[in-house]
């Protein structure tokens, strides 16, 4: 019997997510179509995301999101931000953690949703990774939107793997992206969003989102011919401090 409560609440968890997600979208959907008129009103979008929609949900969701110790700053120029994809919970745990406006490089797919992919598709720069001229277009938008001093998020490993998944392989896109615009690179580190929300039914709840801002690295570290080196390097420090974190607990 108890087992039983324990994945109901399981189930309506889940549940009140979609409700609490899409609340804000619907409610400030003015404010959001000011801000996908163009990218001189992006900053408009970026500020409803970051300082409504991410803290209604991570409220409501009973998530509150703490920096760990010894978490470095962002860079104050634009940059690349890679973090480990664990969760639906992930990109308003990295909207709370970037003040300044970025943009995410997202799954074509999610265009799709109802409502919400009409901003998405005008806010996101939209990836078909099965797509070689997709692949090509997304440099083309993402030189674009450096014109106007974003910085791009990107989530290397192309998706969220099961859940007994450290972290996936990672693929080149941010790499590549950050050794041709000549960008730096900040690796994040989400410690609990997997523990909060993941794709198993009867798993999750609330409790504190940790993350870590990882050490820059600078521009021109890298060149092309070193992308295996930069890729690989990345996320071996990146799991290597997830696991250490794994362990301490």
């Amino acid at each position: 019997m108890l087992r039983w409560i324990q994945n109901l609440g399981h189930l309506l968890y889940k549940g009140w997510f979609y409700l609490v997600t899409a609340i804000p979208v619907f409610v400030f959907s003015p404010l959001l179509l000011i801000g996908v008129l163009s990218e001189r009103t992006y900053p408009v979008l970026y500020w409803v995301a970051r300082s409504i929609w991410a803290p209604f949900i991570l409220f409501m969701m009973g998530t509150p999101v703490r920096k760990v110790d010894g978490s470095k700053e962002l860079p104050a120029s634009p940059f690349i931000v890679v973090a480990n994809h664990t969760s639906m919970l992930d990109i308003m745990l990295l909207l709370r953690i970037c003040k300044r406006p970025i943009v995410f490089v997202g799954k074509e797919e999610l265009a799709r949703i109802w409502f919400f992919g009409f901003f998405y598709k005008r806010a996101a720069v939209l990836v078909n990774r099965s797509d070689k001229n997709s692949r090509k277009r997304v440099y083309e938008r993402v030189r674009e939107k450096l014109k106007y001093n974003r910085s791009i998020a990107i989530y290397p490993e192309g998706g969220v793997p099961h859940v007994s998944v450290d972290m996936d392989r990672f693929k080149d896109g941010a790499f590549s992206m950050a050794i041709e615009h000549e960008l730096p690179l900040v690796p994040i580190v989400n410690f609990d969003c997997k523990k909060r929300l993941n794709w198993e039914l009867f798993e999750g709840g609330p409790g504190i989102l940790r993350y870590t801002i990882l050490e820059t690295i600078p521009a021109k570290t890298y060149s092309l011919e070193e992308l295996e080196d930069f890729k690989h390097h990345v996320r071996n420090t990146m799991l290597e401090v997830l696991r250490e974190d794994e362990t301490s607990c």
